[in-house]
């Protein structure tokens, strides 16, 4: 079947947010109270993103893709009070029964037990809000020790105009400068708007005024068909997709008029440099680049620059200071590989409840979200390798520590390394590198491979399976019990550069 197209003008968003806030309101959700989101990209999505941005509330969006136990981790540690959810999400969408403090539960195409019709926000008045003040976004992001966690701001919450709401405010900034009369055309989105790149691109497009097309799923033939259609003039993507454009035929790539984009934001994944010096060749100078992370910091480079620094993600955006520091925590020569560190006070946070895991990414005023890389002598930025262990696969973060655990459940499997190995489409792919217990040397690898996939599929996201399972005699580990990971990584790399 092919994806649903929606487009949403700027005037039914605006209308849309009202009612959507009139109802927290019925519902008792004072002021800075949380409100998550488990929702597919369709208009409910837009509408109940503005009436918490423009009511005062916290947005929490949540993914999909989570396990019902990530979806109950993230509703409990956000302390949220409302879930919106899609019924096609009815296993994590239920599990919410678990936690106490959400007891506002509404269902958007369809009906689940214990849940609130949409219908009931849409017969809510449309008319402007009396006081509307900023609300504020409260992104989750991980590291390889597992779950989600939540990038807090301090005084996100503080109120003040609405226009004042800080994640789109990256977005406006670059649509105002690279699409001429912003406002007047449409932002097209093309991946799901609970993550922080899309969220923040088509936050910028509706503060200038433009309509939103929404695309429920990608497909690349599709894509090229809407923006021709709906005269698109920016759009927000990831290089799995540019992958997937092109290897379209010529012919279908040639048949669409797309003439009216002036603006494809990219981020969240590596890019090789093959794809984006074909994609620019055939789309023109329109491609920008940025590089950070919910926790803040970030680069960015558009495409006559990215030519003549081919590879490099780019230098600080306004306001933002990049450090490359060695072990000892001194700052690295140009050319010189250390951890990149931005500074805190442009974009301060910490990790909600989890003092931890804050101080770790510290160093001093500086924090760092876990690469490496270095700056050339013209101050641009190049990513070398991640320090923590995540993998990156078309855009979505996965957590080795999670899959080793479902792994090590295994009565047969007496250790066990997840590592990100290349992937021309996906950028990485999951590959679970096992050592077998004596008693089981004799198993065949297509037997181990396919229990294990198995075993995983049951327990994890399906992004979450392993691709594919290797055996190792012995896997090294350090004198203090570390896995190397590093060292069985660098096995499937050699030869190629591995990009964040």
């Amino acid at each position: 079947m092919s994806p649903r197209v929606y487009r949403v003008a700027n005037s039914e968003v605006v209308a849309g947010g009202n009612r959507f806030a009139r109802a927290l309101d019925r519902a008792g959700v004072v002021r800075h109270g949380v409100v998550a989101l488990l929702l597919a990209n369709t208009p409910e999505l837009l509408f109940a993103y503005r009436g918490i941005a423009w009511s005062g509330r916290r947005l929490v969006p949540m993914s999909w893709r989570w396990t019902p136990e990530d979806t109950v981790y993230v509703l409990e540690n956000s302390e949220a009070e409302v879930l919106v959810a899609d019924a096609r999400f009815a296993e994590a969408a239920l599990a919410s029964a678990q936690v106490a403090r959400c007891k506002t539960r509404i269902v958007v195409g369809g009906e689940l037990p214990g849940f609130t019709p949409w219908a009931s926000v849409e017969a809510e008045s449309a008319e402007p809000l009396p006081d509307p003040i900023a609300g504020d976004v409260m992104m989750y992001t991980s590291g390889t020790t597992g779950r989600p966690k939540g990038v807090q701001r301090p005084g996100n919450t503080a109120g003040g105009p609405p226009e004042t709401h800080h994640i789109g405010g990256p977005g406006r900034m670059m649509l105002e400068h690279f699409v001429s009369d912003a406002g007047a055309g449409a932002h097209l989105v093309t991946c799901p708007l609970y993550h922080a790149g899309p969220m923040t691109y088509c936050d910028g497009a509706l503060r200038l005024g433009a309509d939103v097309v929404l695309l429920e799923r990608f497909d690349p033939e599709l894509l090229l068909e809407v923006i021709e259609r709906e005269c698109v003039r920016s759009v927000f993507m990831v290089p799995t997709q540019f992958v997937r454009l092109l290897r379209l035929p010529p012919e279908i790539r040639q048949r669409y008029d797309l003439s009216s984009l002036q603006l494809v934001c990219h981020g969240a994944a590596p890019v090789s440099v093959d794809v984006k010096r074909r994609m620019i060749a055939w789309l023109g100078p329109v491609l920008f680049e940025f590089y950070g992370g919910s926790e803040g910091g970030g680069c960015m480079i558009g495409s006559e620059e990215w030519l003549q620094k081919p590879g490099s993600v780019g230098r600080p955006r306004p306001g933002v200071e990049v450090h490359i520091l060695g072990e000892d925590g001194t700052a690295a020569a140009a050319g010189c590989e250390g951890d990149v560190y931005f500074n805190l006070s442009a974009t301060p946070f910490d990790y909600k409840g989890d003092a931890q895991k804050t101080a770790e990414g510290r160093r001093g005023d500086l924090f760092t979200i876990g690469d490496v890389g270095y700056l050339d002598s013209d101050g641009y930025l190049f990513l070398c390798d991640r320090r923590a262990d995540v993998i990156v696969s078309g855009g979505v973060n996965i957590y080795p520590a999670q899959v080793e655990a479902a792994v090590l459940e295994l009565p047969f499997v007496a250790d066990c390394c997840v590592v990100g190995v290349p992937d021309d489409e996906w950028g990485e792919q999951v590959r679970a590198v096992v050592q077998l217990e004596p008693e089981a040397q004799e198993r065949t690898p297509t037997d181990v491979s396919g229990e294990i996939r198995d075993h995983c599929a049951a327990r994890l996201s399906s992004y979450q399976v392993p691709r594919a399972v290797d055996l190792h005699p012995e896997l090294p580990r350090t004198e203090t019990g570390k896995l190397a990971r590093r060292e069985i990584r660098a096995d499937y790399w050699k030869g190629r550069t591995r990009r964040i």
